[in-house]
């Protein structure tokens, strides 16, 4: 991938998509940008996870064999310059004179543009800073996305128009996606089982940390399976996102999950619901880095 800075990118994350789910997932359109891997995460929610991606350390591989981008032993995609001295035996892609990797671009003429729909990424976030006024946000202004059937609208990548338009008009751009169907409730807006609302009811008292209710055994299975059909159905509006982009450059593709989820498995001896805690499964997200060839290349 030489000469980054010429290149257009399209950061996606994955909100709460376990690495098991990618992997055992029909997903053709994500696994043709590049080699599905296993690879940690730094965070085990949304809010530290991507202060990191945007810091420019995404997910690491850390099995052999060791490659470009995937492992930061290897090479590192995006460096942001720090007061330290740099270590020459470390390779980097791109480095920034800036504190992020979204304020380097932005120094560099590329057209930012976030999108997203989990809370996380609503008016007045942390992670909102980053983007200054360069965002789309579908979501609802919640403290956290409650147990219920969402609206479809909600759903960033159900405005593909939208986002396209915003970008269509700049030669240079960056944009971020946010993806809230893999997060909970794990619907995309075609209805929830009676027998999986009935658990909600009871789920909603064991999320993240919590532990105050008894969950059946027989729900996680049953959310794993929603989570996987919520995956399939991104991978195919990805793929129209990428059909209605303009593809003046090369762009590289980012896909990844900011943090896995819990879907019942047993940590320090008690079963676990949701994420915010470092088992795993929530820790194990999947990681896809490659290219899109522009079909009307561009000269520097």
């Amino acid at each position: 991938m030489s000469d980054l800075s010429e290149k257009n990118v399209v950061f996606v994350t994955l909100d709460s998509c376990r690495y098991d789910v990618a992997r055992g997932a029909r997903i053709p359109f994500i696994t043709s940008i590049g080699e599905l891997r296993r690879a940690r995460t730094h965070g085990s929610f949304t809010v530290p996870a991507h202060h990191s991606f945007f810091a420019g350390h995404l997910p690491v591989v850390l099995e052999e064999p060791l490659a470009d981008y995937y492992s930061e032993a290897a090479c590192q995609l995006w460096r942001i310059k720090t007061g330290r001295t740099l270590d020459e035996k470390r390779r980097f892609e791109l480095l920034f004179a800036a504190n992020n990797v979204i304020a380097g671009y932005r120094a560099l003429g590329f057209k930012v543009l976030g999108v997203g729909g989990v809370s996380q990424f609503s008016e007045g976030s942390c992670l909102r800073a980053y983007f200054e006024d360069d965002f789309l946000y579908f979501g609802a202004n919640l403290d956290e996305e409650p147990l219920r059937e969402r609206d479809p609208k909600t759903f960033p990548l159900n405005n593909i128009e939208v986002i396209v338009r915003n970008i269509a008009d700049h030669d240079k751009w960056f944009l971020f996606v946010n993806c809230p169907e893999t997060h909970y409730p794990y619907d995309i807006g075609n209805g929830i089982s009676d027998d999986v609302m009935e658990s909600f009811s009871i789920l909603k008292g064991c999320l993240n940390l919590r532990e105050d209710a008894t969950v059946p055994k027989s729900l996680g299975p049953k959310l794993l399976d929603m989570q996987r059909i919520a995956l399939e159905y991104l991978d195919g509006q990805l793929g129209k996102l990428f059909e209605l982009l303009p593809k003046r450059r090369d762009t590289v593709v980012v896909v990844c999950a900011d943090h896995g989820e819990n879907f019942g498995e047993h940590f320090a001896g008690k079963p676990r619901w949701g994420h915010m805690i470092p088992t795993k499964e929530v820790m194990e997200v999947p990681l896809v880095i490659g290219q899109i060839d522009g079909c009307e290349r561009v000269d520097s």
